[in-house]
């Protein structure tokens, strides 16, 4: 069974910074795909710099948690 863990973020680089790490260690070869709310705080940047192994979808807008998990749900392989 292949698993994928799909985490929303809008201006969350606080609790990305504190937590993603953990994440991952603890997730083993499950698939990642964070889905940026069109944030403000460089979450985007940091993302892309200290984990490349997290896919991410960046959007042009902040449209909600719902529509940003479901993008991340299609976007899935697991």
């Amino acid at each position: 069974m292949r698993l994928s863990v799909v985490i929303p973020n809008y201006n969350g680089i606080n609790l990305l910074r504190k937590h993603l790490s953990e994440v991952l260690e603890n997730i083993g070869s499950a698939e990642v795909i964070l889905v940026d709310d069109a944030s403000t705080d460089n979450s985007v940047s940091f993302i892309k710099n200290k984990f490349p192994r997290v896919r991410l979808i960046e959007k042009a807008t902040n449209t909600g948690y719902a529509s940003s998990v479901n993008l991340g749900i299609k976007a899935a392989a697991g």
